[in-house]
């Protein structure tokens, strides 16, 4: 393992604790949402199934019903220890400690019935795509985030940090512009959430108080909060599932 690789584990293995518990509190329901509509698409149930860059499991307990194996891989092992007390069927759930393009040179074509990967940092080239492919027997599966703004926070963060404001979609369109330049046939499937949830001012403020200064915060929340404690956020947050038959 290069070192650069080794840096890279250790900072997903130190990001691991909080990572699980933003995934805890996430009012999101993804991966039920996503459950259905594989079985409803006869991409699950499935023998083999591959979970690439798989961090913390968080679709162990959705999924693994539905295959034989459940073979999940990451990177980083402490990402990896938290997927072990995932509520499943031990037995039948393969935990592989293993550097992504690593695991992709040493797997057999048509190792898996089903290869999926969610908002993998990883998948980051054409190449990549192309191994995916390789090792699926049927079906490969990739989703994202392309979404996520709420009438709140995100307005404060487009005015004050442009520059952190990425276009979240733009990903999974090099997908297709990849996918398309190989001539492969894809489909997609968008999923999308409304929440609303209660923000006091006092969150608000703790939230930014790094990053803008104490008068602006005062004006932001009289802004936005008036005279009250509390405001409703209303948010919409978008998954794409980008999938294909093996080519």
């Amino acid at each position: 393992m290069g070192e650069s690789t080794k840096e890279l584990e250790k900072y997903w293995d130190e990001f691991s604790q909080e990572y699980e518990e933003i995934q805890n509190e996430s009012l999101v329901n993804i991966g039920q949402e996503l459950r259905e509509f594989l079985l409803a698409k006869k991409l699950l149930p499935a023998r083999d199934f591959l979970d690439l860059a798989g961090g913390t499991g968080k679709y162990i307990p959705h999924f693994s019903d539905f295959t034989d194996k459940y073979n999940i891989v990451d990177l980083s092992a402490k990402m990896l220890d938290f997927a072990q007390n995932k509520k499943a069927d031990a037995s039948k759930i393969a935990f592989i400690h293993q550097e992504q393009a690593e695991f992709l040179e040493q797997s057999e074509k048509d190792a898996y019935d089903f290869v999926f990967t969610a908002m993998n940092p990883a998948l980051d080239s054409k190449e990549a795509l192309i191994e995916l492919n390789r090792i699926s027997q049927r079906n490969v599966g990739i989703l994202r985030l392309i979404f996520d703004e709420d009438n709140l926070f995100s307005q404060v963060e487009q005015l004050y940090f442009p520059a952190q404001e990425q276009h979240k979609e733009a990903q999974m369109l090099l997908y297709k512009a990849w996918l398309e330049e190989l001539n492969w046939e894809y489909k997609s499937k968008t999923f999308r959430f409304f929440l609303s949830e209660s923000i006091s001012s006092q969150f608000f403020s703790d939230y930014f108080s790094d990053e803008i200064s104490n008068d602006e915060l005062e004006a932001l929340k009289q802004l936005f909060f008036k005279e009250n404690e509390n405001r409703d956020m209303e948010r919409l947050v978008i998954f794409e599932l980008l999938y294909w038959e093996k080519c």
